[in-house]
């Protein structure tokens, strides 16, 4: 592109022969564009390595096809406008033209195909180079003005320069991030170079007034080149005043990388925050002398004097805290550790919640074992009970009943040693409510002989398991019953009602109150665990409950001793498995 610019020079310099043998080099620039797409985007377009070899080629041809138009006069020079001498395209000139447009058009159509298998910078970086590629053709469509006898200054050739600029800042732009560092640099030492440039100016008129003309007067270029030595001046000595700042407002403070990597190293090794705390603290006082504590979201106390406070609101943040009394130079390097404890929270906080996630997933893993491993020896157990049934029926009538009591219980411990170890598949049907809860209520009536009111609306119909819904009930019941008959006038009251939220079950005792200890665990097994009972019974009832997608919980806030509380949305799954 800069050859190809120094060709019109050349052709107003009255090198004529040269210049127009540069201008009918056209082609070589849509064929070092193309190589370039080849050579830049040959992995994401899947590009064979033959195709890519083929670069001679291009450049032959396009040698070719300059050096034809050349010797057959594809372009002459002639006045136009203000212009003593410009390039004028004939009839071989355009068919260069022609070639150099098409082998553009190759180029960002590989363009076009890269952007749609790419993604991320790359992506990027592809879309800013095709925005170029539009700007240089725009740019470069006023070379041909006097060929096609537009009289019309050529000034968008003037901005030709910015192309080759903008071509190499869309391929670094979005994948080198030390070469936006640099564009950040250069942008800022322009800025200050503008506005030295402002300032010497504005000296400069003020020294009229006070009798300084020939300092007032100074030219433009003049003022450029003060201001550059300045701001090169400022550079060099930008480091080293720095550091000799710092040294002299802060001595001590210095930290150098490998103390640095240290203290990262370190910190983001720790396994708990107690290790955290400890390691931070040993870190600050090996290297400043100067004893401070760690204090972590408010988990330690802390004695007196200065303190990282580090506190997680959104995210991260450590303060420093009673750090008054203390030297500016290990005020400064505390600055440094309160901005490297943050991360290394975070870092602390994802390590401990991942190891929370892979503990809860062995717990998890453990129980389904456990629970099989339970559910075969119960299956086991049925075969040495059938046995001792089968032997007491020789032993003594008191003996034989006796015994035949304890192999009930342990037959009921088994059922539901089953039930609770094992999946919940739920068979769901339309079930009228009123109904399955009278009939449960009569046999508990009919088992214990106690006292069980019924108020529920006879019409409440909801799709659910009516044996497990059965189970629930007959386990709430069976609990409320025995302890109920071991009062005078003990009553149970089961009461059903529904809105378009759900169904609501309450089940009401006046028996004894539930302990306040036993509250938070009272549907875990063997908690709440009755004489006669397995202790299983209401955790039971939570998974049947939970398989429904439903809630089940204890009040005493009922006006009742003892309730128990179960929630049943009205729409169910047609097959649920827990």
């Amino acid at each position: 592109m800069a050859i190809w610019c120094f060709g019109h020079i050349l052709v107003l310099q009255d090198h004529q022969a040269v210049g127009t043998l540069i201008l009918l080099g056209n082609p070589l620039m849509p064929t070092a564009f193309l190589h370039f797409v080849l050579l830049w985007l040959g992995d994401p377009l899947d590009l064979p390595q033959q195709l890519r070899k083929l670069a001679p080629l291009f450049y032959f041809t396009a040698v070719a096809v300059v050096l034809a138009s050349w010797v057959t006069g594809g372009g002459y020079i002639s006045p136009w406008m203000q212009f003593e001498g410009f390039f004028h395209l004939a009839f071989t000139g355009w068919l260069n033209l022609a070639y150099t447009v098409a082998i553009g058009v190759v180029g960002h159509l590989l363009l076009l195909m890269a952007f749609r298998r790419s993604k991320g910078n790359l992506r990027r970086s592809i879309t800013a180079m095709f925005i170029t590629g539009g700007w240089g053709f725009t740019l470069s469509t006023s070379f041909i003005f006097p060929s096609l006898d537009i009289n019309l200054f050529p000034y968008a050739m003037l901005a030709l320069p910015s192309y080759a600029v903008l071509v190499v800042y869309s391929v670094v732009r979005y994948r080198l991030v030390e070469v936006n560092r640099w564009v950040n640099q250069a942008v800022i030492w322009l800025a200050l170079l503008a506005t030295s440039m402002l300032a010497m100016s504005l000296i400069l008129a003020l020294l009229a007034p006070l009798g300084l003309e020939e300092l007032a007067q100074a030219p433009l270029s003049q003022l450029v080149v003060y201001s550059g030595i300045l701001l090169v001046f400022a550079w060099l000595a930008y480091g080293p005043a720095k550091e000799f700042a710092d040294r002299l407002v802060y001595p001590g403070a210095v930290l150098d990388k490998s103390t640095l990597d240290q203290w990262v190293t370190r910190l983001n090794a720790v396994r708990g925050w107690g290790e955290l705390r400890q390691t931070a603290e040993q870190l600050w006082l090996r290297k400043s002398g100067v004893a401070a504590s760690v204090n972590i979201d408010g988990r330690f106390d802390y004695p007196q004097g200065p303190v990282f406070v580090c506190e997680k609101r959104e995210q991260w943040d450590c303060r420093l805290q009673g750090w008054e009394d203390v030297a500016p130079s290990h005020q400064r390097l505390a600055e440094f550790m309160a901005k490297l404890l943050p991360s290394a929270c975070a870092t602390l906080e994802r390590s401990l919640l991942l190891a929370e996630a892979e503990r809860k997933r062995l717990e998890q893993q453990h129980l389904v074992e456990l629970g099989g491993l339970t559910a075969a020896i119960a299956h086991e157990l049925r075969n040495p009970l059938n046995i001792i049934t089968m032997a007491a029926a020789q032993t003594d009538p008191r003996i034989r009943e006796h015994i035949s009591k304890q192999v009930e219980r342990a037959e009921l411990l088994i059922k539901d040693v089953l039930t609770y170890a094992g999946q919940i598949r739920l068979e769901l049907k339309p079930t009228n409510l009123y109904a399955l809860t009278a009939a449960t209520v009569a046999q508990i009536r009919q088992l214990h002989g106690v006292e069980i009111a019924l108020q529920a609306p006879e019409e409440v119909w909801l799709s659910v398991d009516p044996q497990r819904l059965q189970q629930v009930l007959i386990n709430l019941l069976d609990n409320a019953a025995a302890f109920v008959r071991q009062i005078p006038l003990g009553r149970i009251l089961v009461a059903v009602t529904h809105d378009e939220h759900g169904v609501l079950i309450a089940i009401h005792n006046n028996g004894p109150a539930v302990p306040e200890a036993m509250k938070p665990r009272l549907f875990q097994a063997f908690v709440s665990k009755r004489a006669g009972g397995s202790g299983l019974g209401l955790a039971i009832v939570r998974r049947i409950v939970d398989a429904h997608r439903g809630e089940v919980w204890h009040s005493d806030e009922e006006g009742w001793p003892v309730s128990f509380m179960i929630r049943l949305p009205l729409e169910q799954n047609e097959k649920e498995t827990a």
